[in-house]
């Protein structure tokens, strides 16, 4: 995110009301700070405290701000650390341990802190696994003076601001409750006089909140100040479609290209719902772009300036992502394609014009399957509010909605809370982790107890509870070790559950983990008959008898051959990867997206002693020096896969990995039925293999086995 300087933020709304802000937050325990789109909340406040004195510059205290996505915690850093003359932290290393670097965040598998570190922006993920602390004895030893205590009770934070508290998200409605059961004991400790026992600040902020919600979770004897700031917003000319769009990617391409040669200048930032579709809308406009002055000129408009498109998506490095919040050059119009990420918490400079597809990607749960998928839903009406703001922040601006004014109408009006949708397992091993019962959790909106039961059941299949007749619930050495994975605990058990197998059998789980993680299959499914008999012939190299997941390897192993062996320059060699992806029917953006995740999992695999059969090439040293976010067309994304790839899986063995599998999740185990068809173990309604499953009976016939 740019930097706005100490003299710009000055002008912030927020500085108006400092002293109360400062006032309330002193005298109180907790604060709720309703603050308006633009007010500068979220910069402005840690620096007023840090100003003031309440965390001083010496000690090891620190203010903590949570956020609940990576690319808002890594801007928003860079963007303070500026305004107060600190360096980027993204460039800070353990070297610099003695300078007075007082910014500095800590997202997953990248920590930019030090011992000087006063202002710490976080993930709530981060803080969540931060609080949980050395898992070892966790139900045993709960000691004030303990290790453990320490990290569980915070005590190096002295204030922690919680931010964006209004997405609900199912990590902040975590932390909500356990900041305040944190707040509670840290305060019956210094009422008890402990020594070095100091109270923890809460502020709980968001641009839109149900304030009194939040202040009536956190009331305890006395009640809980609310304030407001004004933002500064100007106003937004709202347009709708008179009719429903039938392909809202291509409605968004023609929004962004007649507003580029018909509007004043302004950037341009379009909401679409994921990766894979941005990337699809940034090949088209660049397509547009290169033939902009010819169809101006056919539509009757004057010669357009230049199209500069920047994506803007959570999987992005930090580099990549620092390109959208850059300077427009002159004579040049900037279109942002971002996900929902761009809703709060970040804002783009230049920002005039505001196109919304009125759509969302999100994960969605289903207890009857027990699978978690991403879904694309209609938006809802606070967000649709939030996004428009976007195009008034420095200005007067116009948002483009891509729908009809009766479906705004019709939208719900706030987020259904991600606790409400998505598999609650990993949540419940991490409160049991921390001797905590999820049904018994001071929930601000509890879930229901059925999703909860689903998760527990999971849990203990997989080993990680035990709970002895007239007991409670307790966690087993296994579940131990799975809480300190920081991935779903069923990857988390097929990863141990390989590595007793051996590095070889480790490998592949963390090959497969990656392949399983991605937002879409590997495979093209084409609707074209010839050409779906084309690419099924030439798919059939990696064609395994024991079924897709091994097949799936095979695959991946066939890309990091060809990927490590590309030849020519840079350029040449990605259009020889493009070229071969295309003929094997391979989504070359889904691959990608797994080497991103790959490149995660080997560090991980790193730091938990997971040894797998190709870590003598030295990716692990390297992989725990760069960041886990780099750019995948960079010559550091080769290091992971240099002199331990297997030649298209030809003569390995899958078997000890498809075993594993099942201890991962029991209760996916199906029978196959006399007719064909399949039923689980646990019981469920028959099903049968999808048509593109390598087992599928069709497939067999066509290859002529």
């Amino acid at each position: 995110m740019p930097a706005a300087g100490p003299s710009g933020s000055h002008m912030l709304p927020v500085w108006a009301g400092k002293d109360t802000i400062v006032k309330r937050i002193r005298e109180n325990a907790t604060v709720i700070l309703v603050g308006e789109t633009g007010s500068g909340k979220t910069t402005q406040v840690p620096q007023f405290l840090f100003q003031e004195g309440i965390v001083p510059r010496h000690g090891r205290q620190m203010i903590g701000i949570t956020q609940p996505r990576r690319v808002a915690a890594t801007s928003l850093a860079s963007r303070v650390a500026d305004e107060m003359g600190c360096r980027d932290p993204a460039v800070l290393t353990h070297k610099d341990d003695g300078r007075s670097e007082y910014v500095g965040y800590s997202v997953r598998f990248e920590d930019r802190t030090s011992k000087q570190t006063r202002i710490k922006f976080m993930t709530d993920g981060m803080l969540i696994r931060e609080i949980l602390g050395p898992v070892e004895g966790a139900a045993e030893t709960c000691a004030p003076n303990s290790r453990a205590a320490n990290a569980r009770l915070l005590k190096r934070y002295s204030v922690l601001i919680i931010d964006e508290a209004h997405e609900r998200s199912l990590r902040t409605d975590v932390l909500l409750g356990l900041a305040k059961q944190i707040q509670q004991e840290r305060q019956r400790l210094v009422d008890a006089k402990e020594l070095g026992a100091t109270p923890l600040k809460l502020v709980i902020m968001s641009a839109t909140i149900d304030a009194e919600a939040f202040a009536r979770f956190f009331r305890s004897a006395d009640p809980i100040p609310i304030l407001y700031v004004a933002g500064r917003q100007h106003g937004v000319r709202l347009y709708y479609t008179e009719e429903s769009c039938q392909d809202w990617t291509d409605a968004a391409v023609r929004a962004v290209m007649q507003i580029h040669v018909s509007k004043p200048p302004g950037d341009i930032l379009l909401f679409a719902t994921g990766q894979e579709e941005i990337e699809s809308l940034a090949q088209s406009l660049q397509l547009f772009a290169s033939q902009v002055d010819a169809w101006a000129e056919e539509q009757g408009f004057p010669s357009a300036q230049e199209l500069l498109v920047r994506p803007l998506y959570a999987a992005l490095g930090p580099a990549a992502a620092a390109a959208a919040f850059a300077p427009t050059p002159e004579r040049t119009r900037k279109v942002v394609l971002a996900t929902n990420i761009a809703e709060t918490s970040i804002t783009i400079p230049g920002i005039r014009y505001v196109i919304d597809s009125g759509l969302v990607k999100e994960k969605v749960f289903s207890p009857q399957t027990g699978v978690e998928t991403l879904q694309v839903h209609p938006i809802s009406q606070s967000s649709s509010v939030q996004r428009a703001g976007r195009a008034g922040r420095e200005g007067p601006g116009m948002c483009f909605r891509l729908y009809t004014k009766d479906a705004f109408a019709a939208l719900p009006k706030v987020p259904v809370p991600e606790i409400h949708r998505t598999e609650l397992s990993g949540v419940a091993l991490q409160l049991y982790a921390m001797a905590l019962d999820p049904f018994h959790f001071d929930w601000i909106d509890p879930p229901e107890t059925a999703m909860l039961q689903e998760a527990v059941l999971h849990l203990a299949e997989l080993g990680a509870i035990t709970c002895a007749k007239g007991r409670d619930v307790q966690l087993t050495q296994l579940g131990r070790q799975l809480a300190l994975l920081p991935i779903t605990p069923s990857y988390a058990r097929l990863l141990l559950a390989a590595a007793e197998r051996g590095p070889t059998v480790a490998r592949q789980a963390r090959d497969l983990v990656s392949i399983l993680s991605a937002d879409r299959s590997m495979f093209v499914e084409s609707r074209d008959p010839e050409r779906k008999e084309a690419v099924d012939k030439a798919r059939d190299i990696f064609t395994d008898p024991s079924g897709d997941h091994a097949t799936y390897l095979k695959a991946l192993q066939a890309y990091l051959n060809v990927k490590a062996h590309a030849s020519g320059e840079k350029a040449s060699a990605k259009h020889e990867l493009c070229s071969w992806c295309h003929a094997h029917g391979i989504r070359e953006r889904t691959m990608r997206n797994i080497l991103a995740i790959r490149k995660q999992l080997v560090r991980i695999c790193s730091q938990h002693a997971i040894r797998c059969d190709d870590d003598d090439n030295g990716a692990g040293k390297r992989m725990r020096s760069a960041s886990p976010d780099d750019d995948l067309d960079e010559e550091p994304g080769l290091f992971v896969t240099r002199g331990a790839i297997h030649a298209d899986g030809v003569g390995e063995s899958f078997d000890d990995l498809l075993q594993c599998l099942g201890k991962g999740r029991v209760t996916n185990i199906a029978l196959r039925q006399p007719d064909g068809s399949f039923r689980r173990i646990a019981g469920g309604p028959l099903f049968k293999l999808h048509p593109a499953s390598t087992l599928h009976p069709a497939r067999h016939t066509a290859r002529g086995s």
